[in-house]
């Protein structure tokens, strides 16, 4: 996607927002070639895989916003490599929340072989409190069960509401906790609770909540830029972010037996 275009709208978007006269709406009349529901899609694509070994490998990477071309440049990294079950991308798909940015970002995401799974980030929040993320890739709370490891996508940007202490949704993590099935539990959100931007009055009982359950395997965010992977609270929860897509690095990470494997994929 040429810069020239997304540098116009975007300032469509800033001008007429800031227009007493007219008010912009991120929906953009909600077009037709507006995907849905893309995330529950690709999850019912991805159950139906009956490959029948334990091990569960993704890919994941986070906030792709305007970076075009290095998504493109991951996207074919991805389909090249082998024995990958899904990808993950880890928040603020999207720079502004404008409904064309999510139909750019899923025109490069659609060539990927395998399935691919969002979680909203801050950025995804700026237009409309969410709700064109929402219409394009579903819930932003969700969960599913992959070969007995069940995965928790859930809303970590407190920021975004003001820290309401209602963000993340604690009830409904220890809700999904309680899913005696799984054998193991892996956390997939934005924002890690160590960060300015979560929650201050929700990060104690949010780390507790995980250091609770020794099913708990890691924590996966995106939102710093940088990769990073660490006990940030020393009670044994591991805590693993990813690098953003313009830095040119992915993570993939092996689960096999309760254990992970952690390595770095450049493209």
């Amino acid at each position: 996607m040429k810069t020239i275009t997304y540098i116009f709208i975007i300032l469509f978007a800033v001008f007429f927002s800031s227009c007493e006269k007219f008010e912009f709406s991120p929906y953009q009349d909600e077009k037709a070639n507006m995907p849905h529901n893309l995330n529950q899609t690709n999850i019912n694509k991805l159950l139906a895989n009956t490959a029948d070994d334990d091990t569960v490998t993704i890919i994941y990477a986070g906030d792709s916003q305007r970076f075009y071309d290095d998504l493109e440049d991951l996207v074919e990294e991805v389909n090249g490599t082998p024995n990958v079950d899904f990808f993950i991308l880890c928040g603020d798909i999207a720079d502004f929340g404008v409904l064309q940015e999510y139909i750019w970002i899923n025109d490069q995401l659609k060539k990927l072989r395998i399935p691919y799974i969002c979680v909203i980030g801050n950025h995804d929040l700026s237009a409309d409190n969410g709700n064109v993320f929402t219409k394009v890739f579903g819930e932003k709370n969700f969960s599913f069960t992959y070969k007995k490891y069940k995965f928790l996508f859930h809303d970590t940007n407190g920021r975004e509401y003001n820290f309401n202490g209602k963000v993340p949704d604690v009830p409904w993590l220890q809700n999904q906790l309680n899913d005696e099935d799984p054998d193991w539990f892996i956390g997939v959100s934005h924002v890690p609770p160590y960060d300015v931007d979560f929650d201050p009055a929700v990060e104690e009982p949010y780390r507790r909540l995980w250091a609770s359950d020794p099913r708990f395997l890691v924590s996966l965010h995106g939102h710093m830029h940088s990769a990073d992977d660490n006990e940030f609270y020393g009670d044994g929860v591991r805590y693993m972010v990813c690098n953003a897509i313009n830095d040119k690095e992915a993570t993939l990470v092996k689960f096999y037996n309760g254990k992970l494997i952690k390595q770095t994929i450049a493209y």
